[in-house]
């Protein structure tokens, strides 16, 4: 049982204690003002104040003993049908209006637990009734007797039936609003999931007419390009034949218009590779050497920036579905990019976990049960994934850029082409997985990346 189902079925077993209680001492208060036997008057006295008492320390072992509330409510049931029939013995027997309150302890037990407690209740109470008023009765009261014990019966049986039916209503009420709520959430997320869908195909098809445009614009300008890097060697070559000064001064015109030849052939080779990104093919491999042989060939690159690269990769990383090539060429991307975000020098972090959400995951299975971080739409995170977060300390980005960092062409470096971001993101997507952007201006940036794992391994 849930805790709030265990909390409601505790209010309702407190509920009825207090009700039979304040039902039970009003009703022998009112009782009291009908004549009885003056003889037994101090009996019945005695018997209220020990019925009183008795009330009290009901409630003091269920406060102490919440869990027991169910056998004490049986219990109690019992002794109140004592207590009554001590009422009728020591006020006239059969004589006695304290029988009624037998009515009233059939009609709460019937109430609150069904026909049959009610039948049980009736029962009970019948033969105390009989044993309470058979001194003193007079020729022909045991038809009363019998009548009212009938009436016992009824009362417990057609009640106890109406508050079973009436449970059952409200069980399947609860059970409906259970089940209204869980269609809501599920169409919630099926209705994200189309948003997130529809977001998906809306960028591929914003990437496929960039990607169009690319290539056609590249091909249009390489040709030029070529024709301008083969004109500038032969205007290197005719630099001898210059005077000196003049030598100078035209080498270092044909010296800038090389480099920037050199910037716009990067330039339409970025828009190439971006065009003619390959689909991925996957393979089962393992994560941590892939990250080992990148960091081993960038390691000397980022010396040179003074920057320095820390790699955490956690043990016992289970094998992936990847493309070693694609991912290497993801981290390279990030990895310049955060060297770039650290004129100054400054360090990287590299680290390989396993998600929390498929640690949790793997501890249940053992068991036997079987902060600015935009991103745009793209495939649920599965669960379980490897996480891999790529960390610099540099200047960070400012929140207002955050949305934008992985829109083809964005970009605030000079000469960049602002591809190197969106290649990586539609790699870590062909894999299954996400790439988030998170960012505090200032204090770095955090690149995160999840990829998913196998199912296959998944269960192991």
């Amino acid at each position: 049982m849930g805790a709030t189902a265990y909390r409601s079925r505790m209010t309702e077993e407190w509920s009825f204690l207090v009700l039979r209680a304040l039902a039970m001492i009003g009703g022998v208060i009112a009782l009291f003002l009908i004549p009885h036997p003056p003889e037994h008057a101090a009996q019945l006295r005695a018997l209220v104040w020990a019925f009183i008492l008795y009330k009290a320390g009901l409630f003091a072992v269920i406060w102490g003993w919440p869990r027991g509330v169910r056998l004490t409510i049986l219990v109690s049931l019992g002794l109140d049908l004592v207590f009554v029939a001590c009422f009728v013995w020591l006020s006239g027997g059969i004589q006695s209006h304290f029988y009624l309150l037998f009515y009233l302890l059939i009609a709460l037990a019937a109430a609150h637990g069904g026909p049959g407690l009610g039948i049980m209740s009736a029962a009970g109470g019948g033969l105390l009734y009989v044993l309470a008023s058979l001194s003193g009765m007079p020729e022909h009261a045991g038809q009363h007797a019998l009548a009212r014990i009938a009436t016992f019966f009824l009362l417990g049986g057609s009640l106890g039936y109406l508050s079973r039916r009436e449970r059952s209503a409200r069980d399947e009420g609860e059970r409906l609003n259970v089940e209204l709520r869980e269609n809501q959430e599920r169409l919630e997320a099926a209705y994200q999931e189309l948003q997130a869908t529809q977001g998906r195909l809306l960028q591929a098809e914003q990437l496929a007419t960039i990607g169009q445009m690319s290539t056609k614009i590249s091909h249009e300008v390489r040709n030029p390009l070529s024709s301008i890097s083969l004109n500038l060697e032969l205007l290197e070559d005719e630099l001898g034949a210059l005077p000196d000064g003049r030598r100078s001064e035209v080498g270092h015109l044909v010296k800038s218009m090389r480099s920037q030849v050199d910037v716009l052939s990067a330039v339409t080779e970025g828009y190439l590779r971006f065009a003619r990104l390959p689909k991925a093919r996957l393979e089962t491999g393992s994560l941590a050497p892939v990250i080992e042989v990148f960091a081993d060939f960038v390691r000397e690159e980022l010396r040179a920036r003074k920057v320095d690269l820390f790699v955490k990769l956690e043990e016992g990383l289970p094998l992936l579905r990847l493309d070693a090539g694609q991912i290497r060429q993801a981290l390279l991307n990030l990895t310049r990019n955060a060297a770039e975000s650290m004129p100054g020098g400054g360090a990287i972090r590299i680290e390989a976990r396993l998600s929390a959400e498929s640690r949790g995951a793997g501890e249940q299975r053992s068991r036997g049960e079987g902060g600015n971080a935009p991103w745009h739409p793209s495939s649920p995170v599965p669960l379980p994934h490897v996480e891999i977060t790529v960390t610099d300390t540099g200047v960070g980005i400012p929140a207002g850029e955050l949305e934008q960092v992985f829109e083809p062409f964005f970009t605030n470096k000079e000469g960049g082409t602002g591809l190197g971001l969106p290649i990586s993101r539609q790699i870590i997507l062909d894999h299954g997985g996400t790439l988030r952007c998170e960012s505090v201006p200032g204090g770095g940036t955090t690149f995160r990346l999840t990829l998913p794992i196998p199912e296959e391994e998944h269960r192991r």
